[in-house]
């Protein structure tokens, strides 16, 4: 796989303390097997959250073209909010461009989880 075909958005509240994996994923990426996009909500005065990260990404197309031209997958992990919240955006971006909207961005991801390449793995 190219680096355009791994996209990882990993958020967690400091990089200092919950970054466990970064040598991993940063050498995927020094080899081009990887992009990396990161959310540290409170490294900074104010809160950045993986949705923001995942919405903001190349000007606010890498959700819509990942999916719907690029035939990806997305996983969400993580704290049942945050899963709620990332799901939520990758809908509203997707009702932005498909014809019906939010019906159509609804049965897509529906779609997308019976072949396997969208699931969200939450806990409270």
């Amino acid at each position: 796989p190219k680096k355009k075909d791994n996209v990882l958005v990993f958020g967690c509240r400091q990089k200092s303390a919950d970054y466990y994996f970064q040598n991993n994923w940063e050498m995927l990426v020094h080899n081009d097997r990887l992009r990396l996009l990161t959310a540290f909500s409170r490294d900074q005065w104010h809160k950045i959250y993986v949705q923001k990260v995942l919405r903001d990404a190349d000007g606010g197309s890498l959700l819509v073209r990942h999916l719907l031209e690029e035939n990806g997958a997305i996983y969400i992990a993580g704290g049942a909010k945050m899963a709620k919240c990332v799901k939520d955006e990758i809908i509203e971006c997707l009702t932005e461009v498909l014809p019906r909207g939010e019906r159509d961005a609804k049965v897509l991801l529906k779609r997308l989880g019976k072949l396997g390449k969208f699931n969200v793995e939450a806990w409270s």
